[in-house]
């Protein structure tokens, strides 16, 4: 009886040698960072709207991981010209794409638990 050798395609990047699927789940590490995503899934949101979103976030904590989905092109900042001078975060299409994703893990979760 012969074995049949199973293959298994790497997840690695074939140039930089780095695993995708390990650097999407630190781009989403820490407490608030799905929290977040899921909050901008209903439209644009103020700061101080997620600030209340989410609770026991510092602004802090807050203002960093938005700068972090910023800079990975998930989310887009829009200053607001107006007397408060408000910023509006909202879900770029590759943040969209995060969270339709994000919603299929929940989905295994609520399942499988």
């Amino acid at each position: 009886m012969t074995e049949k050798m199973v293959q298994i395609k790497s997840w690695a990047d074939p140039i930089t040698g780095e695993c995708p699927v390990a650097q999407t789940l630190r781009t989403l590490s820490g407490k608030y960072g799905p929290s977040i995503l899921h909050c901008l899934t209903g439209g644009e949101m103020h700061f101080l709207e997620l600030t209340r979103a989410i609770d026991g976030i510092s602004r802090k904590v807050l203002t960093e991981q938005l700068k972090d989905f910023e800079e990975y092109g998930l989310i887009y900042r829009s200053p607001k010209n107006d007397a408060r001078r408000r910023v509006g975060y909202s879900l770029t299409a590759k943040g969209r794409a995060l969270c339709s994703i994000l919603g299929q893990l929940y989905n295994w979760n609520q399942a499988n638990n």
